[in-house]
């Protein structure tokens, strides 16, 4: 059997139709080993990391980079021996798209079902011979190049699902086929490796019989047995007595043997028994599942396995599909005896119950129930009966443990799936059975389903598939029902059926015709919402009234108006009914979309829901506020308004949590913005933005801050509220200058100066100026600019105010380096800032300073000058909370060390300020950052990627319209191509961006009222 890519054993690749294993250097072959784990799934970064470098090995400092190198690398590889495979990296992680049957493991597994198929068909010669081509791609220890903790598990994992059954599998087939000395050889080799694995042990009793070498088997029993007892392992020890007793004892079960007849057989006949829905043979997406229900009802000889196996999932996500898929796929292993039971858990109708069970099983072996009165005694019947010819019984639909508890005895025999939509808690701590659980489907299978549904259309439609395919979420129950509608209505395009299905009604509605049974989304929820205590329903219907997927207890504890621990039972009992899902974090539930779209329908019922709304809102306001006070002590805030909410005790132990808090809930935040001014709680609306966009913005999420203010500026004007109107365009307007949409900036800026002005806010009226005058110095208007700061500076310094002072101090020495021969009034403003900043404790005004004062004296030839500003800088910056300064840092830092001489450094902090600059989407950092790595690029004699890097960093520049900066950019390329010398920009940068925080507005209606953030 062939293969492209060999992950059993060193990672090889076929080139030229041979195994190479050393196709590349170490590194990029464990890259390429973890990728193939997960082949046509994307990686994230930091998993592969883990996957690839070792505990003892220091991990990349810059993990992207890196894996960007390594995946080049690969690349490259692919295209000289043209291996039919493709590769990328990028933000959202890494993913190696390459057609499944190429790699080995996969081939190995797909080579052991065909086995086992042959197997159950009778063809034994045909099953030895795949396991023996299956096993025959072992080379060495699987994943051999990687040593890491998620290796080790993957590979243990392997070696005992797949590896050991497969050799148990073919050591019965060559018992089968009388080559016991060879099952001897194999079963004595692995278990070298793997000893006193139960199944290999029995194996080799009953090989060892089979090689007439019986009392070999007998020491060998009595040794292993010993050890199992010793070890503790009594279960295992019985099971090997056993085995040792049929086959040395009485003589039984070698390998080959004939059916014995069973003198009660005439008796009573046992007729074949198959009472199973009809097969469905497209089943998208489920391939895996199937696997897995293989491995939990077969032994390591591929026989079927006594025992009970529970499948469970959301409604609507195909569990029963898939136990009807598979047990017509497994049925030949029990002679067609496969029986699959309604137990009606989730209807309405009355419950199925242990005796209707045992009823039902005893008519279909056509034993005649009305002869046996007692209960007790039918079951007793029932149990014998099927010790003669167990089978497969499959109970769908099972709503609690006690519905089926007394049927585990009876069905001893027996393979029992146990299907439902429930965890069924209690049978697992009983039983211990293994789980399947049934997950949506992903996209493509999601889309395979549509396609093969609506037909022709579809596969000309790819937009209006990819828009039902979001719309369901990979709900099989939803695809169906829409596939449906849409192959019923082909005069309708996709994509207009998906736009009409963003009715939340209609959705929910959709299928339900008037036909009985009810077959649509809002019927297969309701059942699971109808069997929930009212505790229960009451907290699924606040899930609903929540804005995002993801919650936390504490915010559904303040919406239900119960305590946490109370909810968190509740939703428990919610996660048990697939209702919901844990996440990574154990204190925070996710509900899928359809779900949440069901939950919100409910949440309108409650008798409350406009108080408990409330509530909700007001938590996120409360708790918003404490990260900010625990983050920006020395910044005042606006009063919170009167709520409903109680005060909380403290959310956060220290300012790190808040941190984390704030970046988490950073989308329900700002979908709780939105709620709020839609039900007219405009004061929530405004202050929940003004006191998230500092760390939004130290992180670069622009897109939600400017979201978020939009919705403040119009809830602040619909609430009359004139400061908090002003402040909200204000910092709109700073925060559009930030991502370069400097026309649209203008206009908020100006209302907001009309506002301050008409209404004497003089606060107000300098952190306008800070940003308006930050525009004219975009446009390369630097002397309009100086006179605003000026004005701005000399109001400040009237007020006493320090953080205006100190921005105002900083920008005007910004302005003033745009106009030659003014450094030293620049230095001494810069340095006035500092001591401002200082005075207030103002950390992130302090990391800017000295960046500023760094760079500064950069440029006046003052190099240990500036080495003590940057490493006062770097003291204070954490790039987690301070991305756009610790940007500007990597590039001052990068001009300081080519002047300093020492390029190799400088090249280190160019590239890291363009990934931060890359992190944070900033268009003037990102141009400024590459025209610094052109630059030293260039004076290495690297001219192509200079000009590549100048190309970009004028674009970017002319895209900010900044017009002055993009034609200092181009002129050196102009010098570039005709061959003369180079004079570098006097000075390269935008300083008024990336290292001022924001001017913000925290006003009261008075000059001397309370102040925010710069």
């Amino acid at each position: 059997m062939d293969f492209v890519f060999g992950i059993l054993g060193r990672t090889a690749m076929r080139l030229h139709g041979n195994v190479d294993v050393k196709w590349s250097s170490p590194r990029v072959r464990q890259v390429l080993a973890a990728l193939l784990v997960s082949a046509n799934h994307r990686v994230p970064v930091d998993d592969l990391v883990s996957w690839v470098w070792a505990e003892h090995e220091q991990p990349p400092r810059n993990a992207l980079t890196t894996i960007h190198q390594y995946v080049a690398r690969l690349r490259q590889v692919f295209d000289t021996y043209q291996v039919p495979a493709r590769v990328e990296a990028g933000k959202r992680g890494c993913l190696l798209e390459v057609a499944p049957e190429s790699i080995d493991h996969v081939g190995f597994a797909r080579a052991m079902a065909r086995a086992r198929g042959f197997r159950d068909a009778g063809q034994g010669q045909r099953a030895h011979a795949q396991a023996s081509e299956a096993v025959g791609l072992w080379r060495d220890t699987p994943l051999a190049d990687l040593q890491t903790e998620p290796a080790e598990q993957w590979r243990t994992r392997w070696l005992r699902s797949e590896w050991i059954p497969a050799n148990a599998f073919l050591a019965a087939e060559q018992l089968a086929a009388g080559q016991a000395a060879a099952a001897v050889g194999r079963l004595g080799e692995l278990e070298r490796s793997h000893p006193m694995q139960l199944s290999l042990t029995k194996l080799m009793v009953r090989a060892l019989a089979a090689a007439e070498r019986p009392s070999e088997a007998t020491d060998y029993f009595l040794a292993t047995h010993r050890r199992y007892r010793a070890a503790g392992e009594l279960r295992a020890a019985d099971e090997l007595l056993a085995v040792h007793d049929e086959v040395i004892i009485r003589g039984e079960g070698t390998f080959p043997r004939s059916p014995v007849p069973d003198p009660r057989a005439e008796a009573e006949p046992v007729p074949v028994v198959r009472h199973l829905a009809p097969d469905l043979e497209n089943v998208d997406g489920r391939d895996e599942l199937l696997v897995e229900l293989d491995a939990f009802t077969t032994d390591s000889a591929g026989r079927p396995r006594r025992g009970v196996v529970v499948v469970t999932g959301s409604p609507g996500v195909g569990k029963t599909t898939v136990a009807v898929r598979w047990a017509h796929r497994a049925a030949g292993r029990y002679r067609d005896n496969v029986v699959l039971l309604d137990m009606r858990g989730d209807s309405q109708a009355k419950r199925a119950e242990a005796g209707e069970v045992v009823d039902t099983l005893l008519s279909l072996l056509d034993y005649p129930v009305d002869q046996v009165v007692s209960p007790v005694a039918r079951a007793a019947k029932l149990t014998r009966l099927l010790e003669r010819r167990p089978m497969l019984v499959v109970l769908d639909n099972v709503r609690s443990t006690d519905q089926v508890d007394s049927l585990i005895g009876v069905l001893a025999s027996c393979t029992v799936v146990v299907v439902s939509r429930w965890q069924l808690k209690s049978l697992s701590a009983k039983l211990t059975p293994p789980v399947v659980t049934v997950l949506p489907l992903d996209p493509r299978h999601a889309g395979g389903l549509l396609v093969r549904r609506i037909g022709q259309r579809a596969r000309h439609d790819r937009d209006g598939v990819a828009a039902l395919i979001r719309m369901c979420q990979g709900n099989p129950l939803a695809l169906t029902l829409v596939a449906d509608r849409a192959a019923a209505r082909t005069g309708t395009r996709l994509a207009t059926l998906a736009n009409a299905l963003q009715d939340a009604e209609m959705l929910l509605d959709l299928g339900d015709e008037g036909d009985l049974p009810a077959r649509s989304l809002r019927s297969a929820f309701t059942v699971s919402y109808r069997a929930l205590p009212p505790a229960e329903q009451r907290v699924f219907a606040v899930v609903g009234l929540h804005p995002g997927a993801e919650v936390s207890t504490e915010a559904l504890a303040a919406a239900d108006g119960r305590s946490v621990a109370a909810v968190r039972r509740s939703l428990d009992v919610l996660v048990a009914a697939h209702l919901i899902e844990y996440p990574a974090d154990l204190d925070r539930y996710r509900v899928h979309d359809l779900l949440h779209v069901f939950a919100a329908s409910l949440a309108g019922r409650l008798s409350d829901v406009d108080a408990a709304r409330q509530r909700l809102l007001e938590f996120y306001l409360q708790a918003a506020f404490e990260a900010h006070r625990l983050l920006y002590p020395h910044k005042e805030r606006p009063p919170l308004p009167p709520t409903l909410v109680p005060a909380q005790q403290p959310l956060f132990g220290s300012a790190v949590s808040a941190r984390q808090w704030l970046l988490r809930e950073r989308t329900n935040l700002t979908s709780a913005v939105r709620v709020a001014a839609g039900h007219g709680r405009h004061d929530i609306a405004w202050m929940i933005p003004s006191v998230t966009g500092d760390v939004l913005d130290r992180h670069g999420f622009y897109d939600d801050i400017i979201v978020g203010l939009t919705v403040a500026a119009d809830s602040a004007a619909a609430a009359g509220d004139v400061p908090a109107q002003a402040s909200s365009l204000n910092d709109l307007g700073h925060v559009l200058l930030l991502v370069g949409n400097d026309n649209e900036a203008e206009r908020f800026l100006r209302r907001a100066l009309e506002l301050v002005d008409a209404h004497g806010i003089v606060i107000g009226r300098i952190s306008v100026l800070l940003n308006l005058a930050r525009g004219r110095l975009h446009a390369d208007r630097a002397k309009e600019a100086t006179s605003m700061y000026e004005e701005a500076l000399e109001l400040a310094r009237g007020l006493g105010e320090p953080e205006r002072w100190a921005a105002a101090a900083h920008r005007l020495a910004d302005a003033l380096l745009e106009q030659h021969g003014r450094e030293q009034e620049a230095l001494r403003l810069y340095q006035e800032g500092l001591a401002r900043r200082a005075g207030m404790d103002d950390v992130a005004g302090q990391i800017q300073s000295h960046i500023a004062l760094g760079e500064l004296y950069v440029r006046l030839g003052r190099l240990a000058d500036a080495e003590r500003q940057c490493r006062c800088a770097s003291d204070l910056v954490n790039e987690g909370q301070h991305l756009p300064a610790a940007m500007k840092l990597n590039t001052v830092l990068a001009r300081l060390r080519h002047a300093q001489g020492d390029d190799r450094m400088a090249l280190r902090h160019a590239g890291r300020a363009v990934q931060l600059a890359d992190r944070s989407r900033h268009a003037t950092g990102q141009a400024r950052a590459f025209a610094v790595l052109a630059e030293i690029l260039h004076a290495h004699g690297n001219r192509e990627d200079a000009r590549s890097l100048w190309e970009r960093a004028a674009e970017l520049y002319r895209g900010r319209e900044r017009v002055t900066k993009a034609q200092q950019i181009e002129a050196l390329l102009a010098e570039l191509d005709a061959g003369g010398p180079l004079v570098p920009a006097a000075r390269e940068g935008e300083r008024d961006t990336v290292a001022m925080p924001p001017p913000r507005l925290r006003l009261g209606r008075d000059p001397g009222g309370a102040d925010g953030r710069n």
